[in-house]
């Protein structure tokens, strides 16, 4: 087991292999661009890791934040378990790092923020979806799926909060809380659901097909003459 505490220290890499345990213990650690992938467990003890490229939760991986914090410029992709506690998981930029992050697998986040003063590029796993309990704050960033019309998904708790401003979304869908009713949607036209005043619901609607209509025509027709007969008989 890896214990860390007290002041930040940088680190190129941090694997936690299958079956092995490690800990910051509180302290902090700086990846200077470096990437954390989880395949046991990690546990932040209410530590921060800073300066992240990509993190990786493997099947069977657990990353547990506790009060602690992540902060990452790439890619989160999660196929174990994140406990998500009181911690929170910052996207900032960082260009020399990466230009562009991609978001998969199912997470439960208790504070998510992903802010970004270069318009930076954000997508989400088609069919995924992210939870956030407590606070969910988006600045400047462009959010889509990674999949045209197959939406990914951002749920926000009832009582959650959300600092939203200056997006660009495209094939999102939200649940839980409607997102940015009172905001507009800076790409024109960009397929949302539950975002933004008035968008419309991704969800396609199933157009009928001739064999389905004809049959609807056929038992409309089958009532009417049902009702002609029914009124005959009691004339």
């Amino acid at each position: 087991m890896l214990a860390t505490a007290g002041a930040a220290h940088a680190q190129s890499s941090l694997d936690v292999p299958a079956g092995a345990s490690q800990t910051l213990a509180g302290g902090s650690m700086d990846m200077a661009c470096g990437d954390v992938s989880v395949e046991g467990t990690l546990d932040l003890v209410g530590g921060t890791l800073t300066g992240v490229r990509h993190l990786r939760v493997a099947a069977g991986g657990q990353l547990i934040l506790g009060a602690g914090s992540i902060t990452l410029a790439g890619n989160w992709a999660n196929a174990g378990t994140l406990s998500a506690d009181t911690g929170s998981v910052n996207f900032v930029d960082d260009a020399a790092c990466a230009t562009q992050s991609t978001v998969s697998g199912n997470s439960t986040f208790h504070a998510l923020t992903i802010t970004s003063a270069n318009n930076k590029l954000y997508q989400f796993a088609a069919g995924s979806t992210q939870t956030v309990q407590h606070a969910l704050t988006l600045s400047g960033v462009q959010i889509q799926s990674t999949t045209a019309n197959s939406p990914a998904t951002i749920h926000l708790l009832k009582g959650g909060t959300q600092n939203l401003a200056a997006l660009s979304v495209q094939d999102m869908a939200a649940t839980g809380q409607w997102l940015a009713p009172d905001q507009t949607n800076l790409l024109v036209g960009g397929r949302v659901s539950r975002w933004f005043a008035g968008s419309a619901d991704l969800r396609p609607v199933p157009a009928s097909s001739t064999l389905s209509l004809l049959g609807m025509a056929l038992a409309i027709a089958a009532l009417a003459a049902r009702r002609r007969r029914q009124a005959r008989s009691h004339g």
